[in-house]
This record gives C-alpha cells, structure tokens and sequence, in this order.
C-alpha cells in the first residue's frame, strides 16, 4: 500500500509540546478519496493545529479494472503515528447510499466505513456516526445546486491554516473531512448546552458561551448562505427582487438555514423522538419539531419562574 499524503498547519515547532494536545477533534471522510483531519489545541475549541491525511489506498483489480481501495495496514500505521490520546471522538461519516447506485457501489461504501471504525475503534477513540444528510443540512450544504466546490470553500473559511491544501477540486475528500470534524464539534457544543440547561432548570442552552472554534463555524456558515442567497435573487424589469430558488434573502429566527440554536445537529428522527417524550406532535420538517421543543423549553422555563416565585412569596 502506498503512504497517504497529508498536509500540515504551520508550526513554530515541528515537534508539537504535549501541553498543545489538550484538546483534540478528528473527522473522518471514510471514502477511499476521503481523508482524516486532526485538528488540535490547548483548550477546548481552542485551534492550535490542522492536520488532513488522505485516506492511504492501493489499487485494486475489480473486474479487469484498477479500482482504488482503502489501505488498512497504512490506515492502521496512520492513526498510531498520529498519537491521538485514548477516549478522543472521532466523528466518522458513515456513507450515504444514493438513488442509482450499484450493488458494488454500496457494499464499498459499506466496506470503507466498516474499516475507518474498526481501525480508530482499535486506537482506543470513541467513534461517533455522522449522517452525511445530517451535516450537509446543519452547515447549509444541502440546498440544490450546491457542490463539492462550495464544501472546499467553507472548510478553507473555517480553517485558513490549511486552505491552500484544499485548491483543488479532488481535495474535497479533504475539506468534507474538517466538515465533519466542525459540525461534530459543534453538535457536540449544542448537545452540552442543552444538558447543561437541563440540570439547571433554564430554557436557554442556546445563551452558553460559544469557543472558538463554534465562533468560527458559526460565522463560516451563515456568509455562505448569505452569500448564496444573494446570488440566486435577481431584478426584473420593474426593479423588484425575485427568487431563482426557495432559499430566503433574509437571515434571522424564522429562516430555516442558518440555525445553531440546542438542537443543533439532531436528525429528524432523534427531533420526532424528544418531540413524543414530551408528548408534542411529531408530524412536520426538522425546523417544526425544533419549534415547538423550543416553545415548551420557554413554557419550562417560565413555569419554572412562577413556582420559585410562589415559593419565595409564600417565605416571606
């Protein structure tokens, strides 16, 4: 198997202090033309260091054509030079079978995914699924017409330390590889908040104070989709705005993209879930079901509010 190729963000010192590795967050494009990011720092969210590495491959003969495959031996080498400390996340996106796909097409798919979990599983990291569906949508990636060139443009915005490593267009295994690693980082941030919330008996997850790295995540989404809302509206003749596409000119709470509110990076599914357990209507798109989880939040909240006042009256 030949080595992968990988690139690294400038260093002021080649050999990385181990107080630097406070904080680690790794995605992964498990295509065989995906890659590995590594994306390091002292303190959560804190960005010291990116790393991408290609996913190592060899190739193949499938039916007296040279097919690129995934290298496990190279995979297994990677990873254990990479000296990822035991227990980190690594967000894995678990291939997504489209309409018009072979049988061949899938069962890789399938292969590839398989091998990236049980290699870094092995490491001793904690592998966590992505839905390639699921982070397209909550970055704004999902929309019809956008493209592998719009995934490199928003990586290399999120991480300018390796935005010349991404100029190509077979670099987008590469950008959706630090994609990943942002929307998982971001899901995760979302998902604290909310238990955060919880246990305090607050409706407002969405109010926890964002890191850096959420910052940057936050800021690279919504010019993008500002940026492409503004390119698909257009002036007729009278002078006034019309649509080419459903997607809204105006950014704010009633929009569907972008939204980094505490259900941030739930599928629809886990949505209609929490939705029954607290008894809500499940039926509707992902954005109904954040609303109304949302609107009962605030009604917790309040009623929450009304009780300790009671109790503070009924004291006094």
């Amino acid at each position: 198997c030949a080595l992968p190729i990988s690139t690294t963000s400038p260093s002021s010192d080649d050999d990385v202090d181990e107080a630097s590795r406070g904080w680690t967050l790794l995605g992964c494009d498990s295509d065989a033309g995906g890659a590995l990011a590594v994306v390091r720092g002292p303190s959560l969210g804190d960005v010291a260091s990116v790393d991408v590495h290609d996913c190592p491959t060899y190739k193949a003969e499938v039916n007296g054509r040279a097919r690129k495959r995934l290298c496990v031996e190279d995979m297994v080498e990677l990873v254990t030079s990479l000296n990822i400390p035991r227990g980190t996340v690594a967000f894995v996106e678990e291939g997504g079978v489209e309409y018009g796909f072979s049988a061949q097409t899938a069962f890789v798919q399938g292969y590839n995914f398989g091998l990236w979990k049980g290699v870094l599983a092995a490491a001793g990291l904690r592998v966590e699924v992505v839905k390639p569906q699921a982070w397209k949508h909550a970055l704004g990636l999902a929309r019809s017409g956008s493209s592998k060139d719009d995934s490199r443009d928003m990586a290399s915005a999120m991480f300018p330390e390796v935005g010349d490593d991404l100029g190509r267009k077979k670099d987008h295994g590469r950008a959706e590889a630090l994609l990943i690693a942002a929307y998982g980082h971001m899901a995760t941030h979302a998902r604290d908040a909310r238990a955060a919330a919880a246990a305090a008996g607050r409706a407002d997850a969405a109010e926890e104070e964002e890191d850096p790295l959420c910052r940057r995540v936050r800021d690279a989404v919504t010019r993008a989709v500002e940026e492409a809302a503004s390119s698909e509206t257009s002036v007729d003749d009278d002078g006034d705005e019309t649509r080419r596409s459903g997607l809204r000119m105006r950014i704010g709470p009633d929009d569907p993209l972008p939204y980094f509110g505490p259900y941030f990076g739930m599928t629809g599914k886990a949505l209609g879930e929490e939705c029954r357990r607290r008894g809500l209507r499940v039926s509707g798109k992902k954005m109904e079901l954040i609303e109304r989880l949302e609107e009962d939040d605030a009604a917790a909240m309040r009623r929450a509010r009304e009780a300790a006042a009671v109790i503070q009256a009924e004291g006094e």
